[in-house]
């Protein structure tokens, strides 16, 4: 089932009733949550674009994933979904501009919502962005629209406004849903710990990506939001590991499969984001 949002444009956001599967019920501690209004929001770390299948009628360019990690973590609490999380999103989509034809996120969230997770900020920095434009071979990554995501320096400097744009959303989350439980869920790492191997380009993403769960934390504990702390268990599970949750920059060949897009999470990685989501679950009452 659908919405229509803004001006009767078609929901991309995919509202769904998902119900879980019938040979694994969920726990007596998940049974509170089943039939309640979950409203998953954020970027391509939630979204899980390159995992299959696509949420039908989204954008494509949004690549929302029916295997991301709202969705695994409706399925196992037998939570009413509504998914709005895109690619490329930043605090500014979630609160004011619109993106691939569909509204601002927080339009999802009402005084109805019981649950609501976010994983913004990585866009607002261009973490994900620069290890992109890095990792590409070097004519292309010199092109000035590419060249301009690889500038460091210029990532640093954005890491000055991002947690009090991610407080921005999450009072904002906390108006329109003032009975929701709001849950900060951070970045997966794209690198494993930190090695004598790392390059100068590893080192930097590093940097950017501490500095933003560090500003992430913040913003959680100003606002009283509750963070989920994905990035510190997926630095045991980086890219070429067993069961990585990660996967690392690739050129796509045609009739290749992959686990998810370059710099971006895997399926394994959406499923150890939700086990976290739904372990805190277990011990969460909602307040409606």
């Amino acid at each position: 089932m659908t919405n229509s949002q803004d001006g009767g444009h078609e929901a991309t956001a995919a509202k769904r009733r998902i119900d879980a599967d019938p040979t694994v019920s969920a726990s007596t501690e998940l049974a509170v949550w089943r039939e309640k209004r979950y409203v998953a929001l954020g970027s391509s770390f939630a979204s899980g674009p390159g995992i299959a299948p696509r949420v039908p009628g989204s954008p494509r360019l949004a690549g929302r994933s029916q295997r991301n990690y709202p969705h695994l973590v409706a399925t196992a609490a037998g939570l009413s979904l509504t998914d709005v999380t895109s690619s490329g999103a930043t605090c500014e989509h979630l609160l004011r501009s619109r993106q691939y034809g569909q509204p601002p996120q927080i339009r999802s969230v009402s005084a109805g919502t019981d649950l609501v997770t976010v994983t913004i900020g990585g866009n607002d920095i261009g973490l994900t962005p620069y290890l992109l434009a890095r990792r590409l071979p070097r004519p292309l990554g010199l092109l000035p629209p590419i060249a301009k995501f690889g500038d460091a320096s210029a990532a640093f400097r954005r890491l000055a406004n991002v947690e009090n744009e991610i407080v921005e959303v999450l009072e904002a989350v906390a108006a329109h849903a003032p009975h929701a439980h709001i849950l900060l869920v951070n970045y997966l790492s794209v690198l494993g710990p930190e090695a004598a191997t790392d390059t100068a380009v590893d080192r930097h993403y590093r940097h950017l990506a501490e500095s933003l769960a560090a500003h992430t934390e913040s913003a959680a504990t100003r606002t009283g939001a509750e963070l989920i702390d994905a990035r510190t268990p997926s630095l045991g599970h980086p890219p070429g590991s067993p069961d990585a949750w990660t996967i690392d920059f690739y050129v796509p060949l045609p009739r290749r499969t992959y686990p998810g897009s370059p710099c971006h999470p895997t399926a394994a990685g959406m499923a150890a984001v939700a086990d976290l989501i739904t372990t805190r679950l277990r011990t969460l009452t909602p307040r409606r």
